[in-house]
């Protein structure tokens, strides 16, 4: 007896160890049953084998001895009532997200979380996962490199009975590029171009003054062979600029929503408002009134709302300071909107950075046209560069990021805005 109870004890440790499932504890219960019965029969005095009687068969009185050579407790019908009625566990079930995102060059993290199960211990476990990523108990953390594809990994989660299983998805965000005032630079916004293509963006913004004179067709064709590849593998949303004249050869040269002199679209978790701030735009105008529809239409999935127009309402470069009055006339409107964290407009030819009311004012009119030098200053400027120069806009959860690249692709300046 001792001998089998030694078997039996190592046989349930090292079981244990594999993570035992609900069929193993049915076969140790049986098991435990037999020992019993075994050990009952053994210790417990033989009785006398009784004669049938004539109602009787010598196998049914064989049947009620061996029975009742067992403890109540350990017959057959005893031991099935306690294994239905015993704790059955609760296995944990994974919370964390399916989906996530992910963009180039920025740091990411996947925590694992999880409703606790009841059973010995937990484990955590990622299996899969893409080489740029590095398992750390719960969590899977990297930065992604530009060129990165989308790809996944497998997730489960151990509570030492049960496991569940989850694959995570992971979507590279690609990014989406602004720049503007491209005119009579043809080889530094060539150069641009360049840079910007093996960005490999989802879309590309320009905030207007695209050619010199809007009404000359060698402009628009000077133009498109520079763009042409790249708007052969990305969309393209312009602004008009003034020195787009409202010439029907911009119209012809572009598919754009809505009259397309302004038009609102959603790309990448934000709505893009493009404006025309060469016509008529004050509160009563048939495009404020659009505008005031716009973003009160905006739908709850959005995390960001971007302006994009040509002048800007804040600016220290040559041109007169806030020269269509849009300090009066947009900034209050935009104040009214969380979402609202940065505005893009062109105009001077430099870059430069100013926050005023939350809200950050950038001017990116380094695309290729003459530069320009600072001409004063502003309390709510802080930082004037004269270069050639295109923002990167990158979204990932609630974080968006912006680069600000140079001619020679350095990162010249950063800005970071969380969802509000």
């Amino acid at each position: 007896m001792r001998q089998i109870y030694r078997i039996f004890t190592k046989t349930v440790n090292e079981r244990l160890k594999n993570l035992p499932d609900r069929m193993l504890l049915v076969m140790l219960a049986s098991l435990l049953f037999l020992v019993a019965a075994y050990s009952s029969c053994s210790s417990s005095p033989q009785k006398a084998t009784q004669a049938p009687t004539p109602n009787q068969s010598a196998d049914s009185i064989a049947d009620e001895t061996v029975t009742s050579s067992v403890p109540p407790h350990l017959k057959p019908d005893s031991i099935r009532l306690s294994l239905t009625s015993e704790h059955q566990n609760r296995p944990p079930i994974i919370t964390s997200p399916r989906k996530v995102e992910a963009a180039a060059e920025i740091p990411f993290t996947y925590k694992a979380t999880f409703s606790d199960g009841d059973g010995p211990g937990i484990l955590i476990q990622f299996a899969a996962y893409p080489s740029w990523l590095t398992a750390d108990h719960d969590s899977l953390f990297g930065v992604p490199d530009a060129g990165t594809r989308d790809g996944g990994f497998l997730l489960i989660v151990s509570d030492s009975l049960d496991a569940d299983t989850q694959h995570v998805s992971i979507q590279m965000m690609p990014p989406i590029v602004v720049y503007g005032d491209t005119r009579t630079g043809h080889n530094e916004h060539r150069r641009l171009v360049n840079l910007i293509m093996n960005l490999k963006p989802l879309s590309v913004f320009h905030v207007g003054d695209l050619v010199n004179d809007g009404n000359i067709q060698s402009d628009w064709d000077t133009l498109n062979a520079i763009i042409g590849p790249l708007r052969a593998i990305t969309e393209y949303f312009p602004a008009l600029g003034n020195h787009e004249h409202q010439s029907p050869l911009f119209f012809a040269n572009f598919e754009l929503p809505h009259n397309e002199q302004w038009y609102s679209i959603n790309r990448n978790h934000i709505h893009w408002i493009i404006l025309n701030t060469c016509v008529a735009i004050a509160p009563g105008s048939e495009q404020y009134r659009w505008l005031e529809n716009d973003l009160a239409n905006v739908p709850d999935s959005i995390k960001f709302i971007i302006p994009v127009f040509h002048h800007p309402p804040y600016s220290t470069g040559p041109h007169t300071e806030d020269e269509m009055g849009l300090r009066t006339i947009l900034v209050p409107l935009f104040q009214q909107y969380d979402k609202i964290g940065i505005v893009f407009t062109g105009h001077d030819h430099d870059y430069e950075k100013s926050f005023c009311g939350g809200i950050y004012y950038i001017v990116t009119g380094g695309g290729g046209a003459p530069l320009r030098d600072q001409a004063r200053t502003h309390p709510c400027s802080q930082l004037f560069l004269k270069t050639y120069e295109f923002c990167m806009v990158q979204i990932v959860d609630n974080m968006m990021y912006v680069k600000v690249i140079d001619k020679n692709n350095n990162i010249i300046d950063r800005i970071e805005l969380q969802v509000r």
